[in-house]
């Protein structure tokens, strides 16, 4: 194979490596050998200086080690630091051959592996810290051969390790998203067009497996409730044909365990506004939010109470309605007639600027303490 239809392979090669850093060791054995190498590196120094080989090929391990260890501030391959992003520099650029013969560095870690020069090129530079790639020859100094091999590869590994860089850094801001998913207790839920989950978090994970108010079929979301699981199809459905009614509000769903428990759902539209960049991470057109409608602390009654200046006894038909039902039911368990009854929730209907007995579930369920205890 010619010189350039392998240069072209390996380019390839080196596109696959930033997406899978697995065959970065195979694509730099690659490289070295086509540029007539013994052994190479990819070097990350951090902000703090401190060294790491993330790939290495060609040298013992206890020599990657030494490295680290005790020889990398000797380098003077370390004079790239200070060069141009994307500039071959050898070790004859920051010393002279009869003097870098004479270092510890050479005498010490070098010469023993048969190292008599050097081609390093500084990839990246940012605040985080520095990417460079070393490749060694062995026997004599960099040559002409090695020279246009690196310079034509060395713009596809810089593409390349920023790449990979960006793919770690959207990993590592997944995983902080995801802790922080986990740790809310209202159930969190990333829907596509067609109802599959695509994400839930923790609290959403634990309804499911319930299989009540929430369930899985094939992967798909269903609902417990008809009207509701009717709802919600045709609102995914708006969001992905554009419906303007769909894709500017959230849409309320009211839904009840088995037990009698309440739960209310928001389902968040994905497709507009700076939602379609968060969306687009994870091929979802809807967030869809659940809470369970429970007094879970001893604060929220109190503080339903003085927001919304309600008697004591406004506050127990409140609880009442939320925890127990309608007004036939709240009356026989508090024994009091059903018109007292009434007329109590028509008091509360008026100070929560409410005007059905949902509204209030779904007003509970915001005085959930958001993160989980």
């Amino acid at each position: 194979m010619e010189l350039n239809e392998k240069l072209l392979s390996l380019v390839a090669d080196i596109y696959d490596a930033s997406l899978d850093d697995s065959r970065w060791t195979t694509t730099l054995g690659s490289i070295v050998d086509l540029a007539g190498g013994q052994s190479g590196g990819l070097v990350w120094i951090g902000a703090a200086g401190e060294a790491m080989i993330s790939h290495a090929v060609g040298v013992e391990p206890a020599h990657v080690q030494s490295y680290i260890e005790t020889y990398e501030p000797f380098d003077p391959s370390r004079g790239v630091l200070h060069a141009p992003v994307g500039q071959i520099q050898t070790i004859r650029d920051w010393i002279d051959v009869d003097e870098f013969r004479t270092t510890r560095f050479y005498n010490e870690w070098a010469r023993p592996q048969g190292l008599e020069d050097a081609a390093n090129i500084m990839l990246h530079k940012s605040a985080e810290g520095i990417s460079r790639l070393s490749i060694m020859k062995a026997g004599s100094a960099v040559d002409r051969r090695m020279y246009q091999v690196i310079s034509h590869l060395t713009p596809h590994v810089q593409r390349a390790v920023l790449v990979r860089q960006k793919l770690q850094q959207q990993n590592a801001l997944e995983a902080t998203s995801a802790r922080t998913l986990d740790a809310l207790q209202t159930a969190v839920l990333l829907l596509d067009a067609d109802g599959n989950i695509v994400h839930s978090n923790a609290s959403a994970r634990d309804i499911l497996d319930e299989a009540d108010v929430l369930r899985s079929v094939h992967g798909r979301l269903v609902t417990s409730d008809l009207n509701a699981d009717r709802v919600l199809r045709q609102a995914l459905a708006g969001t992905v044909l554009g419906d303007r009614a769909m894709t500017s509000a959230s849409i309320s769903l009211h839904l009840m365990a088995r037990d009698g428990s309440r739960y209310v759902g928001h389902l968040l539209p994905l497709t507009a506004g700076r939602r379609q960049m968060f969306a687009a991470g994870y091929e979802a057109c809807a967030v869809l939010f659940v809470s369970k409608a429970a007094l879970d602390t001893i604060v929220a009654p109190d503080l339903i109470r003085k927001l919304f200046k309600l008697t004591p006894a406004e506050l127990r038909v409140f609880l009442s309605i939320v925890e127990i039902g309608g007004v036939p039911d709240v009356a026989r368990s508090m024994g009091i007639a059903e018109t007292t009854i009434k007329t109590h929730l028509a008091r509360i209907f008026t100070k929560t600027g409410t005007k059905r007995q949902a509204d209030l579930v779904r007003l509970v369920a915001a005085f959930s303490p958001p993160i989980k205890i």
